[in-house]
């Protein structure tokens, strides 16, 4: 279930309970504040979106916190801001019966798109149903070596399945409204920065993870901090391959709420550098000579 109080584990994306206090601490940062949660969770501190895209004609006229909805013209699931885009599970109608699950290298429609988010590829695990259970029982997320810029051009998002990530990776989808989060810089909105070299404004996504210094460490999967694949595989594997494989948004963020501000996979106020011990949990699962 997406929102429960079962103490022996949540779905991969996570349990909206955070957010209630249904389960763990209620807190409106722990989660995407979906209107369906009721009128006492609706976001009052942030009232746009965070990182919103920073374009002509998107400003002030896309998602908010009055009608964020789990899926349709203004949610995740389904078709989006498509003509005549229907309003939350409606959006979904024909997806479930026309599922295809397994290896989604296409995307095209809903049905064959990863966990209903049109245009997304990725594999569902097959072992574990909805689960990041273990390092060889996980979804497999899809990743690209360069982030979007943003555009209306060759990289527009809108397309005859309404919004939808042109590069169809997980980090391109949510930056379809966390554009400034996840972007190359580009007029308004300056994203990670220009290019794909380190330093960053913000911490990058869809960039490989390198094969050099503290990186290279990470060799071993890792469910707290998932990477992504840049070919859409047809199993779940245990190895993370650093110059290969990339850091994704879900790298480091669950999708529907975690226990923690920010939607963050672990308490950030513990990844203390050079002060944790040799743990390689959290941010230093990647960073993994910052914590000792």
């Amino acid at each position: 279930q997406v929102m429960h109080s079962d103490p022996s584990g949540d779905l991969a994306a996570g349990n909206f309970g955070y957010i209630t206090g249904i389960k763990g601490t209620a807190a409106n940062s722990h989660g995407h504040n979906v209107i369906a949660l009721g009128a006492e969770f609706k976001e009052t501190l942030i009232t746009n979106l965070p990182g919103g895209i920073r374009q002509s004609f998107h400003d002030g006229y896309i998602v908010n916190a009055s009608n964020l909805t789990c899926a349709g013209l203004n949610g995740c699931h389904g078709y989006r801001y498509a003509s005549g885009s229907p309003t939350d599970v409606v959006a979904l109608k024909g997806a479930h019966h026309n599922n295809v699950d397994g290896q989604l290298a296409v995307a095209d429609t809903a049905a064959n798109s990863y966990r209903f988010l049109v245009g997304v590829r990725g594999y569902e695990n097959q072992t574990d149903k909805w689960q990041n259970a273990s390092a060889t029982s996980h979804n497999e997320y899809y990743g690209a070596t360069t982030p979007m810029t943003l555009g209306c051009g060759a990289t527009s998002c809108h397309g005859s399945n309404g919004v939808s990530p042109p590069n169809h990776t997980i980090s391109g989808f949510c930056g379809t409204c966390h554009g400034n989060f996840h972007t190359l810089s580009a007029g308004a909105s300056d994203g990670i920065g220009p290019d794909i070299t380190s330093p960053f404004i913000r911490h990058p996504n869809d960039i490989v993870l390198p094969a050099s210094k503290e990186y290279q460490n990470y060799t071993t999967y890792s469910v707290q901090a998932p990477i992504g694949r840049t070919a859409v595989p047809a199993s779940a594997s245990s190895v993370v391959t650093p110059g290969a494989d990339v850091v994704t948004c879900l790298s480091c963020h669950m999708a529907h709420a975690s226990p923690y501000p920010d939607m963050l996979r672990w308490d950030y106020s513990q990844m203390n550098a050079h002060q944790s011990g040799d743990v390689n949990t959290g941010c230093f699962t990647c960073h993994t000579t910052k914590d000792n």
